[in-house]
């Protein structure tokens, strides 16, 4: 459901843009004076919101001069603050065919269409408006018109284009990151409906079920479903690797060589597959085999020189070698990949400080302390959610990777790479 976003402290920003843009004396083929007359009186009643004064007085200027847009655009701004959106959307419009490049006006009057209902009109206006207004908190209203309108017609890849282009204006929004939510896990909806429908006893279809089981935190069942997918369809892309990583997880050691099996079927079907060589270098680190996990994060990156987790890999390993220099390279590479990885943020004062670099190295473990505080906070903020009788909200290792709880900790195992 859309949220109406009609503001009145927008509202009162609006007109005074307009009025800069719009107030501006035209040609009128008599009464020049009475309009210059008329028009401050209804600049300054529709300041001081004397709207029925103001209607009146625009009124008058069209009866003396029917072509003049600064009067439509206005006339229609004091019908929108008055909440006449119908009257109001006709003289934006009658504005917009005169001078098709009033963006502010284009967004009122697609805000308008929108409150009665013409949503083929208010979704033309608002695109137009959404790619051309320079006003934020304007563009942000009409970019939440808009996605809404995209929505509730179910035209959800254009809404997920506009939710993206919002997110880079807007990233910390919440009511955006929840419509970025929407959007995706309806487009995520649809695909799987979809694919339902066609083959629902396909190797993909148990792929999905696979992956969703393992955002809820089923791995056990995701297992089943990656097993039966690939059970299906043994060449499948990406359900080797994705079968290894739920089993890499497991307390079990019988689970985690199962893993390193799968990531290396991974690689049978596809040899120049990054993820599959990080991940058997992760396995070969846990059990101290500092060669093989070199050999491993080294053709990892050969084939993606930019994959944040082999780079820290490598590093992990070149530290333990007591390569500071080279591990330092990685390290920094690593972390500008990925600026919230906070062991690599940790190895990386521990190889500073190695390398004599002490500056650098109370730099790292500040930046460290501080994305080990937010992981913290955030793993409290997870876990004190209550949903009533249904518990609290499940909460995986793969959502908030953890890091270490003591900076002396190995902490080349605490995070699991994504």
């Amino acid at each position: 459901m859309r949220v109406k976003l009609l503001h009145t402290s927008l509202v009162i920003l609006v007109s005074v843009f307009l009025l800069r843009d719009t107030a501006i004396a035209q040609p009128a083929p008599a009464g020049e004076d009475a309009i210059e007359r008329l028009g401050k009186l209804a600049e300054m009643d529709l300041r001081d919101r004397k709207l029925n004064l103001a209607e009146v007085e625009y009124r008058k200027i069209i009866a003396l001069a029917p072509e003049n847009t600064s009067a439509h655009s206005n006339l229609g701004l004091t019908y929108y603050l008055e909440g006449k959106f119908d009257p109001a959307a006709e003289q934006f419009n009658i504005a917009l065919h005169a001078k098709p490049d009033l963006w502010n006006i284009a967004a009122l009057c697609g805000l308008s269409e929108v409150q009665i209902h013409q949503t083929t009109n208010a979704e033309m206006h608002l695109e137009q408006a959404f790619e051309h207004v320079a006003d934020s908190s304007l563009r942000l209203t009409v970019g939440k018109e808009l996605l809404g309108l995209l929505s509730e017609s179910g035209d959800l890849n254009r809404a997920s284009d506009i939710v993206d282009k919002l997110l880079k204006l807007y990233p910390n929004n919440t009511d955006l990151l929840y419509a970025a939510h929407r959007v995706y896990l309806l487009l995520a909806n649809r695909a799987f409906l979809n694919l339902a429908y066609v083959a629902p006893d396909s190797a993909r279809m148990y792929q999905v079920w696979g992956d969703r089981m393992k955002l809820m935190g089923d791995t056990r069942g995701a297992a089943v479903a990656y097993r039966k997918a690939i059970e299906r369809d043994p060449k499948l892309s990406g359900a080797h690797l994705a079968l290894g990583d739920v089993l890499s997880v497991s307390r079990s050691a019988t689970d985690r060589a199962a893993a390193e099996i799968e990531y290396q079927r991974a690689l049978q079907v596809d040899p120049s597959d990054a993820r599959a060589e990080s991940k058997l270098g992760d396995l070969a680190l846990q059990r101290s085999d500092l060669r093989g996990a070199e050999e491993h994060y080294r053709r990892a990156l050969q084939f993606q020189p930019d994959d944040p987790d082999a780079n820290e890999g490598l590093g992990d390993v070149l530290m333990e070698s007591q390569s500071y220099n080279e591990a330092r390279h990685y390290l920094n590479r690593a972390i500008q990949l990925d600026p919230t990885n906070g062991v690599a943020h940790y190895h990386l004062s521990q190889t500073s400080k190695k390398l004599g670099d002490n500056d650098a190295a109370k730099r790292e473990m500040a930046e460290f302390l501080k994305l080990k505080a937010e992981d913290e906070r955030m793993r409290s903020s997870f876990s004190s959610m209550s949903l009533g009788s249904a518990g609290k909200l499940p909460l995986t290792g793969d959502a908030i990777p953890k890091l270490a709880s003591d900076p002396g900790e190995d902490t080349s195992l605490s995070r699991p790479r994504q």
